[in-house]
C-alpha cells in the first residue's frame, strides 16, 4: 500500500450523516466543481467552517481536510512545474510554485468559482472580502482538494488542480518579474509555516494623481515591516524588503 493510500484510509470519515440543508446545496456545488462525490460527507466537511461546527455542535470542520489538501496541492503543482519546465533550476521552480499556491491567488480562484456562497459558517464570521475572509476561502480550496483526493483518488484531485488552479493563471511565468521581495517573503513564510503575508495600507496622502502610500506587512497576526511608495505595489515591495532585512529581530524564533 502506497503512502497516499495509507493517508487516504486514515482520513476517511467514520460517519456519513448529511445535513439536510447541505443536501439542497450539494448538487449545485458538485456541478460547479465538475465532480460528483461518492461520499457527500467529505464535501460537507470541506465546506464547514469551525464557527458553524461550534454553533451546531458538529464534530468536524474543514481544517483536517485543508491540511491534507495543502500537501496534494503542493505535490501536484511541483510535479507539473518539474515536467513542464525541464531546463529551470529549483530556485525558479520554487518561485513559480509560490505564485501558484499562495493564499491570495487561491482566494482569487475561490472567488471566481463563487465558493464563498458554499461555505457553511456563522453570520458573524462572514464579511466582505478582507484579509481574514481571503484566508478562509484559500483554506476551503485546499479542503476541497483534500475531499477530492479522498473521494476520487490522486488523479481526480490532480486533474481538478490543473484545471481550476494552474490553468486559471496561464501567465504565471510573467509574474516572476514582480516576485522580488514580496515573493521572497511569501516563499519564506510558507516554508516556515507562518501563513501568507498580508498587506495593510496604514496611511495615504497627496492628491489622486500623486498618491503616497504607507503599507505594513502582517504575518500570523503580527505587525512586521513598513514600506512607502507612489503605488500600493511599490509600498508593498518596500515593506517586504524591510521585513526580510529585519527578519531576525522580528521573528527570532523562526530563523530563515
Amino acid at each position: 500500500m502506497s503512502i497516499w493510500e495509507r493517508i487516504h484510509n486514515r482520513f476517511r470519515p467514520a460517519s456519513n450523516q448529511h445535513d439536510p440543508e447541505f443536501l439542497s446545496l450539494a448538487a449545485e456545488v458538485q456541478r460547479q466543481l465538475g465532480y460528483t462525490f461518492k461520499d457527500l460527507h467529505l464535501l460537507q466537511k470541506a465546506l464547514t467552517h469551525a464557527s458553524f461546527s461550534a454553533m451546531r455542535d458538529l464534530p468536524y470542520s474543514y481544517e483536517r481536510l485543508e491540511f491534507l489538501g495543502d500537501a496534494v496541492l503542493q505535490l501536484t503543482v511541483t510535479e507539473h512545474l518539474f515536467k513542464t519546465h525541464p531546463h529551470l533550476n529549483e530556485g525558479t521552480l520554487t518561485k513559480y510554485r509560490t505564485i501558484l499556491v499562495n493564499g491570495s491567488y487561491l482566494a482569487d480562484c475561490a472567488e471566481s468559482m463563487r465558493m464563498e456562497e458554499w461555505i457553511r459558517m456563522t453570520r458573524s464570521a462572514k464579511a466582505p472580502r478582507n484579509r481574514e475572509n481571503d484566508s478562509i476561502m484559500a483554506d476551503v480550496v485546499e479542503a476541497v482538494i483534500g475531499a477530492l483526493y479522498l473521494d476520487g483518488g490522486l488523479e481526480v484531485a490532480q486533474d481538478w488542480i490543473l484545471r481550476e488552479i494552474v490553468a486559471r493563471k496561464p501567465d504565471y511565468a510573467d509574474d516572476l518579474q514582480n516576485f522580488n521581495f514580496k515573493g521572497q517573503l511569501a516563499e519564506r513564510c510558507q516554508r516556515l509555516r507562518l501563513g501568507n503575508p498580508d498587506y495593510e495600507i496604514t496611511h495615504t496622502e497627496g492628491p489622486d494623481h500623486d498618491r503616497w502610500y504607507t503599507v505594513q506587512v502582517i504575518i500570523s497576526g503580527k505587525p512586521a515591516g513598513f514600506g512607502e511608495g507612489h503605488s500600493k505595489k511599490e509600498a508593498s515591495q518596500r515593506a517586504s524588503e524591510d521585513t526580510l532585512n529585519n527578519w531576525d529581530l522580528l521573528f527570532p524564533d523562526k530563523p530563515a
